[in-house]
């Protein structure tokens, strides 16, 4: 992925690098939020701690150099999805479909980032509000579940375009609350972060810390910008905008999450880390390091951002199964069925195991890269 998108980034002759912020900011946002949605969401909070806990916070560098390298499979991902939309519909099932009018590979990419994302991904938010739920007050589990299904009855009968505005609103509102939560804990704690910082700077050149900070890096990378999984070209090809403002777009909420999800979290895990010991378990570490900023006040804050994180994502999963399913097949019936599936999946992941969770669903975007690193070459030969 590193040598291809440096191959593509030079083709491109470093396009993929390039905003203009004055017009984003000018053009209709829907696309924006519903890419913002899907990818910044509980994984990306959990994907940069436990980055740290397995990988140290070399995996932190390595999460921003990937993420920048491979904005140039971003690009192509967005301008294919734009190019292929049906409807303001798309994602790789369009792309192969009617790209490279090869249907037997479009429906193997549709189930797979149904299951994927849809699926698995939003079981992993449920899972980890589960977690931080019960590390907060030891809530039982009927409560939890109550919760959830209140949130997802809230959603299943939503109609596509409702989904859009909603996201339009929740997306900017949890954005705004998780920075003021962080930057609280940052002005309050800086004498801590620089030293934390000054300690963990000396550990970073260390022929470990470098490899193993790159193999998880990289890794968690890959899930927190969604790169060549699907929602890229999903999102670019609902914007309403040009091919050029979808493109950018996509770009900007690389760089948005990149820059301020990773630094953000990582400068609280600092400041914890400057007078307490890093817990193994990425759910507890979440709570106690946001405890430790802001006592109380900012843990429960950090559940309404979880709730928001999860809820526009569980909205984006959502977005993704119906639009797709209702353009496949027209049929009220199999999208109400596909809809009582989807609750059924998500409130069960309550009870899973969430190494489970994260295990197959890296063997799963494994499969979607391979998918759409296929569809990217095949389609510039064309």
């Amino acid at each position: 992925m590193i040598i291809y998108s440096i191959y593509l980034s030079f083709k491109l002759k470093f396009k993929n690098y390039r905003l203009n912020i004055k017009e984003l900011i000018k053009k209709d946002k829907s696309a924006l939020f519903l890419s913002l949605g899907t990818k910044i969401g509980v994984g990306s909070i959990i994907g940069t701690t436990s980055s740290i806990i397995i990988g140290g916070f070399s995996s932190v560098i390595w999460i921003i150099i990937f993420s920048f390298i491979t904005t140039s499979l971003t690009y192509y991902e967005a301008y294919y999805g734009n190019k292929y939309k049906k409807d303001n519909i798309s994602g790789p099932y369009f792309i192969i479909r009617y790209g490279l009018n090869n249907k037997y590979l479009s429906v193997i990419s549709l189930v797979v980032i149904i299951i994927l994302y849809s699926f698995l991904f939003q079981m992993i938010q449920v899972n980890t509000i589960s977690n931080v739920l019960k590390n907060i007050h030891n809530i039982n589990n009927a409560y939890i579940i109550i919760l959830v299904f209140v949130i997802l009855l809230a959603t299943i009968n939503l109609s596509v375009d409702e989904v859009k505005r909603i996201m339009n609103i929740l997306v900017p509102f949890k954005i705004v609350l998780f920075i003021f939560v962080c930057l609280f804990g940052i002005i309050n704690h800086f004498n801590d972060l620089i030293s934390s910082f000054k300690i963990e700077f000396n550990n970073l050149l260390t022929f470990k810390s470098i490899m193993s900070g790159f193999v998880i890096g990289t890794l968690r990378s890959i899930f927190m910008n969604e790169i060549l999984i699907g929602t890229t070209s999903i999102a670019s090809g609902s914007d309403k905008n040009n091919i050029d403002v979808s493109i950018r777009y996509q770009l900007f909420s690389i760089y948005f999450i990149t820059l301020m999800n990773t630094l953000l979290i990582t400068s609280i895990i600092l400041i914890y880390k400057y007078n307490n010991n890093i817990v193994n378990d990425y759910n507890l570490l979440i709570t106690r390091m946001f405890y430790y900023i802001g006592g109380s006040t900012s843990v429960y804050i950090l559940f309404i951002i979880l709730v928001l994180f999860a809820l526009t994502t569980i909205l984006s999963g959502y977005y993704i199964l119906k639009s797709n399913i209702n353009y496949i097949f027209n049929n009220k019936q199999i999208t109400n069925i596909c809809s009582v599936i989807f609750l059924i999946v998500v409130v069960s992941s309550i009870f899973i195991n969430n190494s489970y969770l994260w295990k197959y669903t890296d063997y799963l975007i494994f499969v979607m890269i391979i998918i759409n690193s296929y569809c990217i070459i095949k389609l510039m030969r064309k």
